[in-house]
């Protein structure tokens, strides 16, 4: 099993500055520990979305007003005003003053203990510890001959690892949409479920050169991905277009065969029937 911190190794520059630009959206460790590696291989960390730098704001408001060269008479007469106004508060602070005293001393005073609330975050899980169990159980699935070939096993070990990560994504805002209230930033951890599934296609499209047992289960991990990519799709479309989510019978149903999908993975016996067509077709 690797750690959180070796799991950084194996991301790309571009996948670590994605997190370090979305802090809303990521645990704040993984934030930093993204933010570590990009200066360990010296990269240049970018700004989070929405933030301005604080220098350059600063050197603006240095040379935005250059005072002009003024008379001794230009000088003094912004002081005069000032003191005039000062006066002219004072002795309104003075005419308050009375009924002022009296409501402060009106007021009781809670003898009551403040009371923290606690602010609830909307962060999705990063799935890393689940996700190097079921890695780990995906690869004891296969035989002692597959096992045997080290360089396959290790390819193979590292689809099922980007696998699990979208999988374990999908599975998570899927049960989400299905409860009363999803939260404001649905869509946006929906975009990054769909790109770990784009991340996982992307590598299936190569030969990996793994067993004939290897390449079936990474047919299922394909086929299973599918189903929650267009379940996502559908469900990030209902929220930006009604503001809400709901399962219909076509969504529960992708639901249950990718989930299925899963457990035979982890070496579960199989609840749904087989698929009809190519899975090129969906």
């Amino acid at each position: 099993m690797s750690s959180s911190s070796d799991s950084f190794l194996q991301k790309t520059s571009e996948e670590l500055s994605y997190l370090v630009q979305h802090p809303e959206l990521y645990h704040a460790t993984l934030v930093a520990e993204a933010g570590r590696e990009l200066r360990r291989r010296g990269v240049a960390l970018p700004h989070p979305q929405g933030a301005e730098p604080a220098a350059a704001a600063s050197v603006s408001a240095a040379h935005a007003y250059e005072e002009p060269a003024s008379s001794s008479l230009g000088r003094w007469w912004p002081a005069g005003l000032i003191a005039a106004a000062v006066a002219g508060l004072a002795w309104w602070g003075l005419r308050d003053s009375t009924a002022t005293s009296t409501a402060v001393a009106a007021k009781p005073v809670s003898t009551e203990p403040i009371v923290l609330e606690a602010v609830k975050t909307d962060r999705m899980p990063d799935f890393e510890a689940e996700t190097a169990r079921q890695v780990a159980t995906t690869r004891r699935q296969l035989s002692a001959q597959d096992r045997a070939d080290t360089t396959a096993t290790g390819r193979y070990s590292r689809m099922a690892r980007r696998y699990w990560l979208a999988e374990n994504a999908a599975a998570y805002l899927t049960k989400q949409a299905a409860g009363k209230k999803v939260p404001e930033v649905f869509p946006g951890q929906v975009t990054i479920a769909l790109e770990r599934i784009t991340w996982f296609m992307k590598a299936k499209a190569y030969n990996q050169a793994l067993t004939p047992a290897m390449e079936e289960h990474l047919q299922l991990m394909q086929q299973g991905l599918v189903l929650r990519r267009n379940s996502l799709k559908n469900l990030k479309t209902r929220y930006e277009t009604y503001g809400e989510t709901y399962l219909d019978r076509d969504l529960n149903r992708a639901d249950f065969e990718a989930s299925d999908i899963g457990g035979e993975l982890l070496g579960q016996p199989s609840k749904r029937a087989p698929m009809q067509g190519k899975i090129s077709d969906l």
